[in-house]
């Protein structure tokens, strides 16, 4: 079983305002929970909008959370740097359908090396049974800016001014 410890309090805060920042994440609903190095969770509150027509939540769903995630935990290795990380590959195992409570990802970084990551997403329901595992592989370039000036500038400079 995947956890993320300890927690960086900062960075899961900094994490926050990106998800305010993302439509697409407010569209889905995906929240970050917390973020430590190398790791990320978060989830996604089921409701009628992620069901597909048999009544369980959509797999694209899943993946959404998985990428969620996965893209988090990359940030959180190279923090407080920023860098470009596109997926470009992504693989879930579905094994027990979820209909309702909460979609929770646990991400973890098992490779990095320039210009590859690895992660292993592990998708649970809200009584932490094991409902997808995901593999994701990305291509990170690094940037010359933080994550904070990233933000600064997706914002104009309104978000984290706290």
């Amino acid at each position: 079983m995947l956890s993320c410890e300890p927690a960086n309090n900062e960075l899961t805060k900094l994490m926050k305002d990106i998800e305010g920042l993302s439509p697409y994440w407010e569209l889905i609903g995906i929240k970050v929970e917390t973020v430590g190095r190398d790791c990320a969770v978060g989830v996604i509150n089921i409701e009628d909008k992620h069901l597909q027509i048999l009544g369980t939540v959509h797999g694209g769903v899943h993946a959404a959370l998985a990428d969620a995630m996965a893209w988090v935990a990359i940030l959180s290795h190279y923090y407080p740097q920023y860098v470009t990380a596109v997926t470009t590959d992504l693989t879930i195992k579905y094994l027990k359908p979820i209909n309702q409570g909460v979609l929770r990802a646990i991400a973890m970084i098992t490779y990095i090396k320039e210009p590859t990551a690895l992660i292993e997403v592990e998708l649970r329901n809200e009584n932490n049974e094991l409902v997808a595992i995901s593999t994701t592989t990305y291509w990170v370039t690094p940037t010359n800016k933080t994550i904070r000036e990233i933000i600064n500038e997706k914002s104009g400079g309104i978000v984290g001014k706290s």
